[in-house]
């Protein structure tokens, strides 16, 4: 189902909320398809267009790398790329709004300092909320490097470092710290038998444990934190009605206590806890389509649109939707670019919207330098087979290419 049209005269406006790697996907697909000028003609296809990219940070981060960057600060300065290095995002019809959404309406974005922006098209790209220092409070590059020596810093002075929670994050930070600091004590805690929380193999999960204790990390499965002291900002909240955004918020103690649902109190100079994510449905003020937002994200369809027939001209991607199992960046990057083609399908009323396709569930996790594990599907990777994948910087050099951030995208066209 397409939406409808803007007459050619009138400036249509399309807003993305949200950057990094689907925002900023989303961005460079529009820009390929609606302003980059096509060779037959000299000339972009639809010169009345004005692209609103929305994001509380002055650039792009490649998250991927963040538990390395927390290790190694000055690896972790180049994993922020400001927008405005960025060539083709200063094209005359392209606007960078630094701010933080509020609330989103059937017509409009409203940000935290009271501006507001009305759209003909909408592509919700907001992602998940995590605390830090995984999570980033900062909003300029200048703050973020703060941010990371602040963390490293911590990490740095502790001889003992406890990770609560055996998802990928907590897997990878407690692989990075022992691989760059061997001799520290380091233990990773997570409550279920094995760690790897989602749709994977119970040979995969093992695979994962054993690399870990190959290392040097110490795996504590099984055993649930019932209590720590001190807390970290993150165990309280919620609790007031006000609560701040999730990433001024830190899960990093210094000379904690925690102690296990067996009774067991295991002591360290630095716990940080790792313990999942809060989605950002709530920002969403969309009565009609109350029904299509869960705790896993907004459901959409195989075009990107939310589904919802209310309002077809309103489209999410990335983390923010339920429509992967697993959260990727990959296939958020996917997500961005149908709906960035389907946007312009309709802006420049070139027929039928398109459906995106559907992957199965996969996961490479990069433990340290020279481990990794990965599954794809139902197939698990032998070790030679998958280092033909990993890269020395994480994968922000291919990241950079595949969104364009050092060239100016080409035209595409959609005929």
């Amino acid at each position: 189902m397409s939406s409808s049209v803007t007459p050619e005269s009138s400036t249509i406006k399309i807003v993305v909320a949200g950057g990094n790697y689907a925002g900023l996907n989303a961005m460079q697909h529009l820009y390929s398809s609606l302003l980059a000028n096509d060779p037959k003609t000299a000339a972009s296809p639809r010169p009345n267009v004005e692209i609103t990219l929305i994001d509380r940070r002055d650039g792009f981060i490649h998250c991927i790398g963040l538990t390395r960057g927390l290790t190694e600060p000055e690896f972790g300065a180049d994993l922020w790329v400001q927008y405005s290095t960025v060539s083709w995002l200063q094209h005359p019809s392209i606007r960078i709004v630094l701010g933080t959404v509020a609330e989103i309406t059937a017509d409009k974005v409203l940000l935290s300092n009271g501006d507001s922006f009305g759209f003909d098209y909408l592509l919700i790209a907001l992602g998940l909320s995590r605390f830090a220092p995984i999570g980033l409070r900062s909003s300029t590059k200048a703050e973020y490097i703060e941010e990371i020596a602040e963390s490293h810093a911590l990490i740095q002075s502790a001889q003992s470092v406890a990770i609560v929670g055996g998802g990928a994050v907590g897997l990878e930070l407690a692989a990075d710290i022992k691989s760059d600091f061997p001799e520290k004590q380091v233990t990773l805690i997570h409550s279920r038998a094995l760690p790897v929380p989602g749709p994977f193999k119970d040979e995969f999960r093992h695979m994962v444990v054993d690399i870990l204790q190959e290392i040097g990390v110490d795996v504590v499965l099984g055993e649930r934190v019932v209590a720590q002291t001190p807390e970290s900002g993150d165990m309280s909240y919620g609790r007031t009605k006000h609560s701040p955004m999730p990433e001024t918020v830190g899960t990093m103690s210094s000379n904690a206590e925690l102690t296990l649902a067996s009774g067991r109190t295991i002591r360290a100079d630095l716990a940080i806890r790792c313990l999942g994510t809060l989605n950002k449905c709530d920002l969403l003020q969309l009565p009609l389509a109350a029904d299509i937002f869960g705790d896993d994200g907004i459901a959409v369809k195989d075009t990107m649109q939310i589904d919802s027939e209310h309002y077809p001209n309103i489209y999410a991607c990335g983390d923010i939707c339920s429509r992967a199992l697993v959260k990727l960046a990959g296939v958020g990057m996917y997500g961005a670019y149908i709906a960035a083609r389907n946007i312009s399908r309709s802006v420049l009323a070139t027929g039928k919207l398109e459906d995106g396709d559907r992957y199965p569930s996969q996961l490479m996790l990069l433990l340290g330098k020279d481990h990794f594990a990965l599954q794809l599907g139902d197939e698990i990777w032998e070790k030679e087979r998958t280092r033909e994948h990993v890269h020395k910087d994480m994968g922000l050099l291919k990241c950079v290419e595949v969104m364009s951030l050092h060239k100016e995208p080409e035209y595409v066209s959609l005929d």
